[in-house]
């Protein structure tokens, strides 16, 4: 029976700034991620609830199209860089042979 050695690998230079590109990749895609969420709540709850209660005037209710177009441009980045995470995570089996354990 053959058995599979579980100790990770020295991780060199290269490695670490991989490791820090994955770590930020996917740092800048859960604030894209909030981003997205912001915009969505405000121009798809708030606005609408604040005119509807009279807190705001209608007018406001133009800005909608805004923060839905902000939305869908901050989940695209959110994707871009998730996408990216996942292209550097190939990193990891440099030192660790089996990492989807």
């Amino acid at each position: 029976m053959e058995q599979i050695i579980l100790n990770p690998e020295v991780i060199g230079p290269d490695s670490w700034r991989q490791l820090g590109q994955m770590q930020q990749s996917l740092g800048l895609a859960v604030v894209f991620l909030v981003l997205f969420a912001s915009n969505m709540l405000i121009g798809h709850n708030m606005i609408p609830s604040f005119i509807g209660s009279h807190h705001i005037p209608e007018s406001w209710g133009r800005t909608r199209p805004i923060f839905y177009a902000f939305a869908v441009i901050f989940f695209a980045l959110s994707m871009f860089f998730i996408g990216r995470a996942t292209d550097s995570a190939s990193v990891l089996r440099d030192f660790w042979p089996v990492y989807w354990i």
